[in-house]
């Protein structure tokens, strides 16, 4: 097995082990609410990863696919009893389409003029959701049935491993568009788009293609938030949406394989340890991220990779005694 497929394929089967036995460790339905929350930002984060991260394309908005995922879903089943899997499918059509349209005027911008497009894109959707009562509910949301699948009623914890399982769905898919021509395009667009033009790429194909698979992540995650919560309500495409992606992104490591998974399990479990210093979250959030962004980078995942990288490629130190030979050599 090469050393790539090994960092690629060990830390998704470390934590798809640790996923799979998760439940019969936790005590309790918060506890299980609160790793089925982990993977549902587990997904946001690998949608955003893989558009920032990757392609480096800066979107504020992806709160609002989220939002539009969540929203029709549940609209499908209230509306026209579609089925569990129906109903996801729907959602994440509906995304995919409306991640297009939005795509591709949107992205002919670049930096923080993309970054505000998007931003403004998702406030249009908060305000629709805030405001269009008769259909999204306004302030009170929808409730979405109780989840049922082939005719069966699912329990909390076969509601776990259906989350769970779109979690590890989203990390396959992940590393499958990382490792292959799509990936390698995406990063030649990031580092230069007139370099990677020049060299055949069509890049505003590329650009719309990763605009769309992000809008896909963020609608699975929002459906499955809305699974969890039984319910979907305007907080969905809300600003606090947003923070806590980029919050999940800078702690993880933007373009880490591992980071969103390490960065929405901070995000979920943060605000429980800080539970009782309530006025003093806001500041700790904020201390902990400049010095996630002065001394890690790279984030944790992206750190964790960068030396597990060294390791894979170089197991017994023979690269680096040819450097230390070569620097000792006048």
């Amino acid at each position: 097995m090469s050393s790539t497929t090994l960092r690629n394929w060990l830390p998704a089967t470390v934590i798809l082990m640790i996923g799979a036995v998760l439940p019969w460790l936790l005590q309790g339905n918060f506890q299980l609410r609160i790793a089925m929350l982990t993977w549902v930002f587990a997904i946001f984060g690998m949608g955003f990863n893989l558009l920032y991260g990757i392609a480096g394309q800066l979107s504020l908005g992806q709160q609002a696919f989220f939002a539009i995922g969540a929203y029709t879903f549940a609209l499908l089943q209230i509306h026209f009893a579609l089925s569990l899997p129906l109903a996801l499918l729907g959602g994440i059509v509906v995304c995919a389409v409306v991640g297009l349209v939005i795509g591709l005027p949107v992205l002919r911008l670049r930096t923080h003029y993309l970054a505000m497009a998007t931003l403004m894109f998702a406030m249009i959707v908060h305000d629709v959701a805030l405001r269009w009562t008769d259909f999204t509910g306004g302030t009170s949301g929808l409730r979405v049935p109780p989840p049922s699948l082939f005719g069966a009623r699912l329990e909390r914890i076969d509601l776990y491993y259906l989350v769970f399982g779109l979690a590890a769905a989203a990390y396959c898919l992940q590393i499958f568009i990382k490792s292959t021509h799509l990936g390698r395009a995406l990063e030649a667009v990031k580092t230069d788009e007139t370099a990677a033009s020049s060299v055949g790429i069509d890049v505003t194909r590329y650009k719309v293609s990763i605009f769309v698979v992000a809008a896909m992540f963020a609608a699975v995650a929002g459906i499955a938030y809305a699974l969890v919560s039984r319910g979907v309500d305007p907080s969905y495409s809300g600003i606090g949406m947003v923070v806590n992606l980029l919050t999940l992104s800078v702690v993880g490591g933007l373009g880490s394989r591992i980071g969103p998974f390490i960065g929405a399990a901070i995000v979920i479990i943060a605000p429980q340890i800080l539970a009782g210093l309530q006025e003093y979250q806001t500041l700790i959030y904020g201390v902990g991220l400049l010095v996630f962004m002065i001394f890690l980078p790279r984030g944790i995942g992206g750190s964790i990779e960068r030396s597990a990288e060294g390791s894979f490629d170089d197991p017994k130190g023979e690269k680096s005694a040819r450097r230390i030979s070569r620097a000792e050599t006048p």
